[in-house]
């Protein structure tokens, strides 16, 4: 598409003065592919203009997909650079410490050629889904945007920033500081759509997981608003509930008032409009969920998986806690996934060495969803990727159940953190205990 073509699609939308030069490429190609993309996506919803960016959480360039890679080489290749700070989404292999996990070498030089262009980006490769645990905080009001939906839910609901679920366009966003104005970005559609009144006791980032994942299927594309909850969330808490509401339905935002800036009760959370009735959650509805997940059999699971989303300094310091002195059951695989950063801080801090002593993996970059094991993706022929044969896998996050089923195919054990600990040290599975 020339330029002409560009500025004729264009007739809808304002554009400054630096937007336009992007256009018509006097900021270089890397720019004017980047806000093509980015004014056919304001042009299909409507957007009257652009905002200006303050952060970008960007697509990997998944090695899983050779044309992927090459993508993002081709990017770095004719000068994108990114304009705001930009972390780097979750990838298909750990490029440092690979080997733990099975991966075939020739799909981990792959990613690491990623690696590569988006050093030549100038993009920060956290590769997480977490990239707030690595210190990536966008602040209240901030527009950003981002690839990954639990990034795009946190930031929205407990930081306050304005995002929408992005996909590619992520990368544009980044390279050129801008976005188009619509979604989330705009206030007026910041207001809560469903009431939800939690009379269940809830304890722990699985309880939360399995919230989200259950008031996610009724709200869809909706907002929901919480009310009831039994105390105020911990982060880690709030990061679970996000990432379930994100998986089972489309939520990009939800609404705890108190929590969410700058929701300080429900008449601000329904932008002072008349209250919907409250739909009510029992515990009942939150055990379903479990029950839902427990498609296995109690002896007959190949990993233990804990860290989805990916965990925080919190929650390793947790599962050091469970692990000190003892000892991973012989033929158990056990993974912890969290960030290169997380990880580099629970070195530091002595708990890499206690995990591992104890016979967990701690593995970052990428997931068990994320990696070899996955068989809905199509991988190059040429990786030598064969996915391994796995029958079941214990997890204690509501999301990484809903994609291990999806994408790895096989069963799924849903127990709470520690019970998924001592299944990795019994060798047998334990239920999450009320």
């Amino acid at each position: 598409m020339d330029s002409t073509q560009c500025s004729h699609h264009t007739r809808a939308m304002e554009l400054t003065r630096v937007e336009n030069e992007m256009l018509d490429g006097t900021h270089g190609p890397a720019k004017r592919r980047a806000m093509q993309g980015l004014v056919q996506l304001g042009r299909a919803f409507g957007a009257p203009r652009m905002v200006e960016i303050g952060y970008a959480h960007i697509h990997a360039g998944m090695a899983l997909y050779l044309d992927d890679v090459e993508l993002m080489e081709e990017l770095a290749d004719i000068g994108a650079a990114m304009a705001v700070p930009a972390s780097v989404n979750i990838a298909n292999a750990d490029t440092v410490n690979w080997r733990q996990t099975g991966a075939p070498e020739k799909l981990v030089r792959l990613q690491q050629r990623a690696t590569t262009a988006h050093h030549k980006m100038g993009s920060a490769c956290t590769y997480t889904c977490t990239p707030y645990w690595a210190g990536h905080w966008p602040t209240w009001n901030t527009h950003m945007t981002s690839i990954e939906s639990t990034v795009t839910v946190f930031c929205n609901s407990v930081l306050g920033a304005k995002s929408n679920r992005d996909g590619f366009f992520a990368v544009y966003a980044g390279i050129t500081g801008r976005y188009p104005l619509f979604g989330y970005h705009v206030d007026a559609n910041r207001r809560g759509t469903q009431l939800f009144h939690i009379e269940a006791p809830l304890d722990g980032t699985t309880d939360y997981s399995c919230l989200g994942f259950h008031v996610g299927r009724i709200v869809g594309e909706g907002v929901p608003v919480f009310s009831g909850l039994p105390a105020r969330p911990s982060l880690d808490e709030l990061d679970a509930l996000g990432a379930a509401l994100a998986t089972s339905g489309g939520v990009a935002l939800f609404i705890v008032p108190g929590v969410t800036p700058p929701f300080a009760d429900l008449a601000q959370a329904f932008g002072g409009g008349k209250l919907p009735d409250a739909i009510k959650v029992s515990r009942r509805d939150v055990d379903a969920v479990y029950d839902y997940f427990c498609t296995g059999t109690a002896g007959g699971f190949d990993i233990v998986h804990v860290g989805c989303p990916h965990a925080s300094f919190e929650e390793m310091k947790h599962y050091a806690a469970l692990l000190r002195d003892q000892r991973v059951h012989d033929g158990v695989e056990f993974w912890i996934t969290t960030s290169r950063a997380v990880r580099g801080m629970a070195e530091e801090a002595g708990l890499l060495r206690v995990l591992e002593g104890a016979g967990a993996k701690v593995i970052s970059d990428t997931c068990p969803i994320s990696c070899h094991f996955a068989r809905t993706t199509s991988p190059d022929p040429k990786l030598g990727v064969v996915p391994p044969p796995i029958r079941t896998v214990v997890v204690d996050s509501a999301k990484q159940a809903k994609y291990v089923r999806d994408m790895i195919r096989c069963d799924t054990m849903l127990t709470g953190t520690r019970e998924a600990v001592e299944t990795a040290l019994t060798g047998q599975f334990v239920a999450r205990r009320s």
